[in-house]
């Protein structure tokens, strides 16, 4: 039995969420990158600026592919669980509370689901 249901109402609001984090995403490994080229005052800060960078560079890299891949898996039960724990990211930041916990809630609602083929 493969029904198909359509798109609940908290899609699209998951669908400007993950575009903003994967910009969000994608603007830290720029920042990464653009640390390299800051003129340091002394070798303290040297160190600093390129401990700094490759660690924006690593996170926003990798979180950025992880928020980019989302539009294109496939409806099914484990990529509603990729996604939810995209959304569990938001809740790491004071910032995104306000967006992440009202998504969370109507994620976990029978309707985004049933979207995914879970029961």
């Amino acid at each position: 039995m493969n029904q198909t249901y359509a798109a609940p109402p908290v899609w699209k609001f998951f669908v400007a969420y993950w575009a903003a984090m994967a910009l969000l995403y994608l603007l830290c490994a720029v920042l990464g990158v653009l640390s390299f080229f800051v003129e340091p005052k002394n070798d303290e800060e040297r160190i600093t600026l390129l401990i700094t960078g490759v660690i924006f560079i690593a996170l926003g890299a990798v979180l950025f592919l992880m928020f980019a891949a989302a539009p294109f898996l496939p409806k099914k039960p484990w990529a509603w669980v990729y996604d939810i724990v995209l959304i569990a990211v938001g809740l790491t930041s004071c910032l995104c509370l306000p967006v992440s916990i009202p998504l969370l809630i109507f994620w976990l609602k029978p309707e985004a689901k049933a979207f995914f083929g879970r029961s």
